[in-house]
């Protein structure tokens, strides 16, 4: 079994309380439809997007349409990422499925279907969604993002009826509305002097919309993650491939990055982020900082360094958002955001209570990203169902 499959059986025991349901995921079938006809912009971004979240997760899967071959590729490179199985992925047609999703067409299929759109900043379900000229990435990626959910709560909806997700058939909405910012526009983008610390699955995404975006982007943006990509990364990193496993997180980002906006400096650093700003020098202000990173205590690190603007993206339980801090007179940093509780143990002290490693060796590990040794991968094998071998050399 590919480590992916096996951190996708346990988010679903997790969310589920039980194993029973993990095993869908090989019997489920979707189909995946778009007009015959050439696409507008916006529909071939939401084709991808969508293909490389389904290719993540699920591993029977039928495109048909103008760009199948595109979306069946996609699809691949997502799941071969994480160890996946593509045997059951095809550009074909061959009803009946359990879930549909059209783009720029109407299903003909009986059963579930979900027609969804997005153009600019806006994404839509239902039976009038459109796709429109825009080349702007960020209402395909919300639309691909809110299909992809509709299609996991109609397989597991009698599982989710005590969870707080619902189901809907249609909705349409402006991101920017959604986020309280209605004077965003699309333009060229000045980055300044932007650090980016913790290159992770949040990062993968941001960074797949500044990727992507239609017009000039220009700055000096660093890259700051000590992680390698690893298989355990594929089933959550936006258009990770496998031929990147193994490379620093970072450096394949910068790649990437910089083919796409050759007008954007952009430096990598396989560093921890106190490693690289006490390598730069404390002395040298940070100007903006985005926070895409683990733990609370990481942020808190962040916040030490005193940047004059941060953005801190998150994820917790079943939620994800952001938020900007700026410091000043009565305006909250992002320490203020993550105050150590007197009735909580510290970070140290949870890991410590579930892997029984030293405290000295957690924080070590912790701060350093270095990989586990023999002794320590024993350790955590002892008190999890992983693989001693598998585990020595991965960060903790």
């Amino acid at each position: 079994m590919s480590t992916a499959t096996e951190k996708n059986q346990q988010a679903l025991t997790a969310l589920f309380r039980s194993s029973a349901l993990a095993h869908r995921l090989a019997q489920v079938r979707i189909g995946v439809r778009t007009g015959e006809v050439d696409l507008p912009r916006s529909a071939s971004l939401l084709a991808r997007t969508l293909s490389d979240m389904l290719g993540r997760l699920w591993v029977n899967l039928d495109f048909a349409g103008s760009v199948a071959p595109e979306m069946l590729q996609v699809a691949h490179q997502a799941a071969e990422s994480g160890g996946l199985a593509t045997s059951g992925m095809a550009a074909r047609w061959k009803p009946p499925y359990d879930v549909v999703v059209t783009i720029e067409c109407d299903s003909q299929e009986e059963g579930s279907s979900i027609r969804v759109g997005a153009d600019d900043w806006t994404a839509e379900l239902g039976p009038t969604a459109r796709c429109g000229d825009s080349g702007n990435p960020v209402g395909p990626a919300f639309a691909a993002a809110v299909a992809a959910a509709q299609v996991f709560h109609r397989i597991f909806s009698a599982s989710l009826e005590d969870s707080r997700a619902y189901p809907f058939d249609t909705c349409s909405f402006d991101v920017r509305e959604v986020l309280g910012t209605p004077q965003l526009r699309a333009a060229p983008v000045h980055l300044g002097e932007t650090h980016i610390f913790g290159a992770g699955a949040v990062s993968h995404g941001l960074l797949w919309l500044l990727e992507n975006w239609p017009h000039q982007v220009t700055g000096a943006l660093h890259l700051v993650d000590h992680d390698p990509l690893g298989r355990s990364n594929g089933q959550r990193y936006a258009f990770m491939r496998a031929q990147d496993i193994g490379r620093n997180k970072v450096d394949v980002a910068r790649e990437r990055l910089m083919a796409a906006h050759p007008g954007l400096q952009v430096e990598s650093h396989a560093l921890d982020l106190n490693a690289y700003c006490a390598s730069r020098g404390y002395d040298l202000p940070l100007e903006r900082v985005v926070a895409g990173l683990d733990s609370a205590e990481a942020r808190r690190q962040t916040a030490l360094k005193l940047p004059t603007h941060c953005i801190n993206m998150w994820t917790s339980g079943d939620r994800v958002g952001a938020g900007r801090y700026t410091p000043g007179q009565g305006r909250a940093c992002l320490a203020c955001g993550y105050l150590e509780q007197r009735s909580q143990i510290d970070e140290v002290a949870e890991v410590h209570g579930k892997l029984q490693l030293p405290p000295a060796a957690i924080r070590n590990l912790l701060d350093s990203g270095r990989g586990l040794t023999e002794s320590e991968a024993a350790i955590v094998a002892g008190r999890t169902s992983l693989d001693a071998a598998w585990l020595a050399g991965q960060p903790l």
